[in-house]
């Protein structure tokens, strides 16, 4: 990993022959960063962005950070992501700089996105953006099959025997219209609209053995198995090489091989692109709590760049009105800050005047729920651990129940070795389960 990170350092872009500073922004791929970063070196001349998609990964970047050889700005994609990086000391902590300025996170931006740069009651990042999912719909589709959907609150209960009429099968028996797609690495969505945890309130135990949590993991089980709606994993293959499209639920769902599909507003930066779709959104089923699973990202200061100043004001440049407005315009997702989302312009857009859902994402955004960590383990150790039992249950090896028990194992198990190996975290750990609500 050293030894890549010395190449990467070789590889880094000069100064521009004009003069002009190079910040490297660790990212993802998504086109809207090319369009992100040319507004802001409109507004700074002085400024080059170098977009790098290719170096991503927590431990590559903290490697290259701690080497003197990494990014200047680089994305935390959830919580578990941004508590990585704080722990290892890569991210600069920018809580005051941010007050001084007059940038109140919890103040200004939704509370279900500050996982992505909030920890520990500190301001490390500024969030890019927020997401989170709601039921994409074919109007044309529910319109021949006589059926509507509800706006604001409503269950599974009501989605199902929906969601079957939806389903349609060819001469054959095969599926060819499924009335319900969703993503297995989704299961955040499912614990939180059952009212699942992964830890108990002081993070000292994991919580993915309690009913709440198999209750969601068998939802999303049963919508596949019992009541066929969903392509189970050798239909979603099958499905990946017929029609052109790609194997991704967005694709799927233009090509309305899925006639509702769970995802989130930044589904528009493909779906746009397919003519002739009549969309509509209404709010996730919910079960035990009317809330939804909100997401985003950070962006982070290395604390070890050679332009810590210009990084700063690059960070700082996501929570500006014109960044704000053009995230909403390329539909990454919405604006993580509330003023930029409770506009006439963010409502209605006259560029897409088919688009008239807004409203409904905002309302959405505002339920939404971040991410949990615990301070005691490393938290991508927790989310691979989950993720490993969620691909067991996908694809039959194991039942909701078995997998949840053995995740909360595996996790408390994990927690364990954590504080053996950290005395000064036994200490908070003790400290916290005696403080533990009953």
């Amino acid at each position: 990993m050293l030894a890549a990170s010395i190449l990467v350092w070789k590889l880094q872009p000069p100064p521009t022959s004009d003069g002009r500073v190079v910040l490297t922004w660790v990212t993802d791929d998504n086109p809207a960063r090319k369009g992100q970063a040319a507004l802001y070196e409109k507004l700074h001349p002085n400024i080059k962005i170098n977009i790098d998609p290719v170096n991503g990964g927590v431990e590559k970047v903290i490697v290259q950070c701690l080497a003197g050889v990494g990014p200047d700005v680089f994305d935390a994609f959830d919580a578990f992501q941004l508590a990585a990086y704080v722990k290892s000391g890569v991210a600069l902590d920018v809580t005051d700089r941010l007050q001084k300025d007059g940038i109140e996170l919890n103040k200004d931006a939704f509370p279900g996105v500050l996982g992505t740069s909030v920890y520990g009651g500190r301001t490390y990042g500024v969030p890019t953006n927020i997401a989170a999912d709601g039921i994409w719909y074919h109007k044309d589709l529910l319109r021949e099959a006589g059926v509507g959907l509800p706006r604001g609150a409503w269950t599974w209960q009501q989605l199902i025997p929906i969601a079957q009429r939806l389903t349609k099968r060819g001469p054959e028996g095969r599926i060819t219209q499924y009335g319900l797609m969703f993503e297995w690495w989704n299961w955040r969505h499912f614990f939180t609209i059952f009212g699942a945890h992964v830890f108990n309130p002081s993070g000292t135990m994991c919580d993915t053995d309690s009913p709440k949590a198999i209750a969601a993991i068998q939802m999303m089980v049963d919508l596949v198995y019992k009541y066929h709606v969903s392509p189970t994993p050798v239909e979603e293959s099958s499905m990946a090489t017929q029609g052109g499209f790609g194997s991704g639920y967005i694709s799927l769902l233009a090509a309305k091989r899925g006639a509702m599909a769970v995802g989130g507003r930044w589904w528009l930066g493909e779906l746009r692109s397919v003519k002739g779709l009549e969309l509509g959104v209404v709010e996730s089923p919910t079960e035990k709590v009317h809330a939804s699973h909100a997401y985003g990202r950070g962006m982070l200061v290395n604390k070890h760049s050679d332009h810590l100043r210009e990084s700063l004001a690059f960070q700082e440049y996501l929570s500006s009105d014109a960044y704000l407005s053009l995230v909403n315009d390329q539909a990454d997702g919405a604006g993580a800050f509330v003023r930029a989302d409770e506009t006439s312009k963010f409502l209605f857009n006259p560029q897409h005047p088919s688009e008239k859902s807004n409203d409904v994402w905002l309302r959405i955004m505002k339920m939404g729920v971040g991410d949990e960590v615990s301070p005691f383990v490393d938290s991508s150790t927790v989310a691979r651990l989950i993720q490993v039992q969620i691909d067991l249950v996908q694809t039959g090896q194991k039942s909701p129940s078995i997998a949840m028990k053995d995740a909360s194992k595996n996790i408390n198990d994990a927690i364990q070795k954590s504080i053996s190996e950290d005395p000064g975290l036994a200490e908070k750990f003790e400290a916290a389960n005696r403080n533990q609500p009953l």
